[in-house]
């Protein structure tokens, strides 16, 4: 098989959605895949920008696009002799999809590809994909990792003009509508996508989850927790949207009952909104940052923690499949996903085991499933009762790639 894989997010750059697809193209080739990537320099928070081990297979095959700033007027030339080209979308990202499609074309002269995936982290490489499959007649497969931008729930959502919004709109529907096959990490999104847009009921849809690392790279990773005390760790920076609080205060009931031999970790970077509630809640000594790093690195020391901890922001459902879920069953560490009501985290754990979600809207909640959790610590039993090896085998690399090659052959 042989793909054209776009995505502006990708590697080297080592954010959360360009691991999702550097993870994907490693397994692939794994499988005997012949893939090229068509990517975009990453200009945002990464913890690393040059090619490192793993990924070196990948480097080749790697085709990023790059083209000076410019100034005002060339800029403003650019931008729309790039959407005259692209379909007639003047937005933000049309220039490199217009020279990431030349490439595409330039590339498919050469290696005649079966099929081109366009994938997030925004909704850019899309347009790319219904160019190259209108001018190719080459099958093409649209991942929508999250919400597109006009269907964003609150408190994410985009407050658009009504003229941005009309524009992106059709946009949407257009990639939507035109893509052989549109996929989704969760039936939550698909079902959200749906929503807003019915004519996908009668399209070709599949769900294909995020993958796990390849176990061939994550051989030798054995840390273990010490025992002295119950050690938590969320994985990710928080915020004003992914609310602690609740759990900050969970947490000092418990201590203030006797369970006092608690440890929370956040792997991420220090912040005055999250700083400010360990202050109110005296929490010093009890909940840290350790500060981020190479993902790697991270996974080897999460390996560390008796369980790891996922905090969503308030939603009526949640639609999104956070990648460091994967990550966390991949690990076998018991998952505390403070997760809304309904939605993905709740119906995976109560499916597969492997964890406890709590409604994070709710304290009480999130203080029973600390104490549940505690307790089965104490015990001595909270790997057995907290397994994570049913709920790892949805999101395997093996897994992902048979159910890729389904969806294609």
């Amino acid at each position: 098989m042989k793909v054209l894989f776009i995505a502006t997010g990708y590697l080297p750059y080592t954010f959360s959605e360009n691991l999702c697809n550097g993870k994907l193209v490693y397994a692939l080739q794994e499988a005997g895949w012949s893939i090229d990537v068509i990517s975009k320099k990453d200009e945002g928070p990464t913890y690393s920008t040059e090619w490192q081990v793993p990924w070196l297979a990948l480097k080749e095959h790697t085709y990023e696009i790059s083209y000076p700033l410019g100034g005002k007027l060339s800029r403003m030339y650019d931008l729309l002799t790039s959407s005259m080209v692209m379909c007639g979308f003047p937005i933000n990202g049309i220039r490199w999809a217009r020279r990431a499609y030349q490439k595409a074309l330039e590339l498919h002269k050469k290696n005649h590809y079966d099929v081109i995936i366009t994938r997030s982290p925004n909704d850019i490489p899309h347009i790319v994909g219904y160019k190259f499959a209108k001018k190719t007649g080459v099958k093409w497969v649209a991942n929508w990792n999250d919400p597109a931008s006009t269907i964003w729930p609150e408190p994410y959502t985009h407050h658009f003009s009504e003229r941005v919004y009309r524009v992106l709109d059709r946009y949407n529907k257009l990639c939507l509508s035109h893509a052989t096959i549109n996929t989704f990490p969760s039936n939550w999104l698909l079902n959200h996508f749906q929503e807003y847009y019915p004519f996908l009921k009668n399209k070709r849809n599949a769900v294909i989850p995020h993958i796990a690392m390849p176990d061939s790279l994550l051989h030798g990773m054995k840390n273990s927790p010490n025992d002295d005390k119950l050690y938590m760790c969320h994985s990710g920076n928080l915020s004003s949207e992914r609310n602690p609080e609740l759990l900050f205060k969970a947490i000092r009931e418990l201590i203030d009952e006797g369970y006092a031999l608690i440890k929370l970790d956040i792997m991420g970077h220090i912040n005055d909104y999250t700083q400010q509630l360990i202050e109110k809640y005296s929490l010093n000594g009890y909940v840290s940052f350790i500060g981020g790093f190479p993902y790697l690195e991270a996974l080897e020391k999460m390996q560390s923690y008796h369980v790891l901890v996922l905090l969503e922001a308030k939603m009526n459902k949640g639609i999104f499949f956070p990648s460091k879920f994967t990550d966390y069953a991949q690990l076998n560490r018991p998952i505390l996903a403070v997760s809304p009501q309904e939605g993905f985290a709740k119906d995976m754990l109560s499916q597969y085991g492997g964890g406890i979600a709590v409604n994070n809207e709710k304290y009480t909640s999130i203080k029973s499933g600390l104490l549940k959790l505690y307790q089965s610590w104490e015990q001595r039993k909270l790997f057995e009762e907290y397994d994570t090896n049913l709920l790892y085998q949805n999101f395997s690399s093996q897994r992902v790639v048979d159910l890729y090659k389904e969806l294609l052959s």
